[in-house]
């Protein structure tokens, strides 16, 4: 008995604690999609994709030159006017550009994972980016207004909307948070 009042006590004490610290809630996903920079970031996405399927785009039309090619070469070796030597050759010729369409299928797809994977790779880099600057700002405000503890209010159940301070972290950088809230309200018809 004696035990359980004890670790009650010490509970309550933590809960007393805990409520004492002086703690703030953000938005990160309003603030990733508001950050300054990330409408430049939306846009070297685009023309990187752009450019890494102009890239895939040459290596299909070579593809599907070889694809021809070796379709015509089948065909070739088929005509019933071909001796058996001529039939032979054609057939050989046929086998070898095989291998050749083979490994060009091959090579695109190798081109298409390298590419997909940096396409990826440069998102993440600079969603680090954005992401340090926001945190960054954020400590620098809670320094400045004394908060013990921020949290992220997308994973929270619940939070007194008291303890939000996601427009002042806009304002902070840069963004006028009435662009937060003309998206909300853009938003909120479509939920219903």
């Amino acid at each position: 008995m004696k035990k359980v009042f004890m670790i009650l006590t010490a509970v309550m004490v933590a809960g007393v604690l805990v409520a004492a610290e002086k703690t703030a809630v953000v938005n990160m996903v309003d603030l990733v999609r508001f950050h300054p920079s990330r409408e430049r970031d939306r846009k070297l996405m685009e023309e990187t994709e752009k450019e890494f399927q102009a890239k895939l785009d040459k290596q299909r039309d070579r593809f599907e030159e070889l694809r021809t090619g070796y379709e015509k070469l089948v065909k070739e070796s088929r005509n019933p006017a071909l001796n058996e030597k001529a039939r032979a050759e054609a057939e050989d010729k046929a086998m070898k550009h095989r291998e050749v369409l083979a490994q060009a299928d091959r090579d695109l797809r190798a081109e298409m994972q390298k590419l997909q994977s940096e396409l990826g790779d440069l998102d993440s880099r600079l969603l680090r980016q954005v992401t340090g600057d926001i945190r960054s700002v954020i400590t620098k405000y809670s320094q400045e207004k004394k908060f013990n503890v921020v949290l992220d209010s997308t994973t929270m159940a619940y939070f007194n909307p008291k303890l939000e301070i996601t427009d002042d972290v806009l304002t902070r950088m840069g963004v006028d948070p009435k662009a937060r809230t003309a998206k909300k309200k853009v938003a909120e018809p479509e939920k219903k």
